[in-house]
């Protein structure tokens, strides 16, 4: 066989020249190739981390505003019936009131014998108090004695014998025949300061004539107990008459589905020229007559009281907002007509 011919220098150089440029594509390709499959990673990577910062903003959202859509429903789902209607005529309501001028205490102090008194609370949340926390000037209005229902609630005010109460004029029937008796410190079927037989109750006209909701106050004269009076056993609030329409007020009552007493700390403001509002929460039939004390100190229990729930709705048509008249000259002269009777 003959030998192949050796091939030129320049055909070397052509095939080298071929061998480089097909080296150069492959790699040209293979990069290419591989920054698309970077490029794809990122982009995944980045999307995902995206997805996770999204998801991490709205989780907090979503959750506050699950809150809020259950708080509505709390509020919405409250109950709204309120404190029983007991006197010839219809409602109560609350409110503020120029200034008039205040006619003296019945006597120079209050007397402030008990030294359970409530605890503050948050502005508007009522809380079930314990016994110690238990004011003795406040109690619970029941018909016939202790073996009857609790109605509403009264609580005892300052005077020369001692033996006045107050509450709202739904609560009582004017007139010197009664079967109500007052129970201060009513707690779980017992009374711990006696039961206070009331001897009268005195009505603005206003209100047992016309049922109007601006006089829905009624004082009663309550019987000594054992030689004693109620207010020498278990002291008393002073009563303010200076048509107070703006004030920070503890609230105490009885609801009638509970044998415990609550309490609440509110700002009171005016919602008519003659009636106030104020929002506490869970004061339910049974409250109508809690006091309003404004000055309040809670480490002596003491403080001038100012209103009583009743009035707009006798004393109001929800659960959360009641309602006082406001104590003005008309109250004052009511008090003072109570004073006559006593005794």
């Amino acid at each position: 066989m003959g030998t192949a011919e050796p091939e030129s220098r320049t055909e070397r150089l052509r095939a080298a020249r071929r061998r480089r440029r097909r080296t150069a594509l492959v790699l040209t390709t293979g990069l290419v190739l591989g920054m698309g499959a970077l490029a794809t990673t990122s982009s995944s990577a980045d999307t995902k981390l995206l997805h996770i910062l999204n998801v991490a903003k709205s989780e907090p959202v979503s959750a506050a505003r699950s809150a809020a859509k259950s708080a509505t429903r709390a509020r919405t789902g409250a109950k709204s019936g309120r404190k029983p209607s007991a006197s010839a005529s219809a409602s109560a309501g609350p409110t503020p009131k120029p200034t008039q001028k205040a006619a003296p205490s019945a006597s120079p102090t209050a007397a402030a014998t008990p030294v359970a008194a409530p605890p503050t609370t948050a502005i508007g949340q009522s809380e079930v108090l314990t016994q110690a926390q238990q004011p003795a000037q406040v109690g619970a209005l029941f018909s016939g004695g202790l073996d009857g229902t609790h109605h509403c609630t009264a609580s005892v005010v300052d005077s020369p014998a001692g033996d006045i109460i107050v509450t709202a004029g739904h609560c009582l029937t004017t007139g010197s025949t009664t079967s109500d008796v007052f129970i201060p410190g009513y707690r779980d079927g017992t009374a711990p300061h006696g039961v206070w037989q009331i001897s009268s109750v005195v009505e603005a006209d206003a209100w047992t004539s016309g049922g109007d909701v601006d006089d829905d106050v009624a004082f009663a004269v309550v019987e000594p107990l054992n030689g004693r009076s109620i207010e020498s056993v278990v002291g008393s609030y002073t009563l303010g008459t200076d048509a107070v329409s703006s004030a920070q007020v503890q609230l105490t009552g009885y609801p009638s589905a509970s044998n415990e007493p609550i309490s609440c700390t509110g700002d009171g403001s005016a919602f008519t020229a003659d009636q106030l509002q104020i929002y506490c929460t869970a004061y339910t039939n049974g409250t109508s007559g809690s006091g309003w004390i404004s000055g309040y100190d809670p480490a002596t229990g003491t403080g001038t009281l100012i209103g009583v729930i009743g009035g707009y709705e006798t004393g109001g048509d929800t659960p959360d907002v009641s309602y006082s008249p406001l104590f003005g000259s008309s109250v004052r002269a009511l008090y003072d007509q109570a004073l006559s009777q006593a005794g």
